[in-house]
């Protein structure tokens, strides 16, 4: 009898552990199969996804179209600046309106360099003028001009006058600045042709602007 039983007890013994082992193999070999048919193929897709979009370069950034500037009311400003009327020996003043893209005295100096644009006026400063620099202080605005304003110029005393007082009139238009010191090259000079000092900060003077504008 204690012989019989023991062996029945191994044999259930040995058929859980069969069942047991048999369960395993079960589950790896489903853990198998859903690794192979499930998980490693999205895997991989997402690997060669990745490998293909760093292979990829970026697409270069491409060149703005070209665009047309609008200027913002705000910048425009209307400037008044004066040139030579059809005897060059009275100023005429010619209202402008212009862009402000440097500080508002540099840009008118810039503007009487250029010359008028209404027809019967003429141009006050020779050609190959540049202002090297502007500056104010203490109400004085001080404009260095290069050699040219010399060289080129026509002389006279009524051409002479014309050159500075186009300037200093001009630059008195800004109510900041109340008179006006001419340099040359960085240098006070005497005059620019010898007939009116310019060594000294000049004041506006109205006697020199044509009471009527050119019709």
């Amino acid at each position: 009898m204690g012989t019989g039983r023991v062996s029945k007890r191994k044999k259930r013994n040995s058929l859980k552990g069969m069942l047991i082992l048999i369960t395993i193999i079960i589950l790896v070999i489903l853990a198998y199969y859903m690794y192979s048919k499930l998980i490693l193929p999205f895997w991989q897709e997402y690997q060669e996804k990745k490998a293909a979009l760093e292979k990829v370069a970026l697409p270069e950034k491409a060149e703005e179209e070209e665009k047309v500037e609008i200027i913002p009311e705000e910048e425009l400003k209307e400037i008044t600046l004066y040139f030579a009327d059809n005897q060059a020996n009275l100023l005429v003043p010619e209202k402008r309106l212009v862009y402000i893209s440097s500080t508002l005295a540099k840009q008118m100096i810039i503007e009487l360099i250029n010359g008028p644009q209404t027809e019967g006026l003429y141009p006050t400063l020779p050609e190959g003028t540049k202002l090297s620099e502007l500056y104010i202080a203490e109400n004085i605005a001080y404009v260095d001009l290069s050699e040219e304003v010399i060289k080129n110029h026509p002389g006279g005393s009524a051409a002479e006058i014309m050159s500075v007082y186009s300037i200093v009139n001009t630059l008195t238009e800004i109510d900041s600045i109340q008179a006006v010191q001419i340099l040359i090259a960085g240098q006070e000079r005497e005059s620019l042709t010898g007939h009116l000092d310019i060594s000294r900060p000049l004041l506006r003077d109205e006697e020199w602007i044509k009471s009527q504008p050119v019709p």
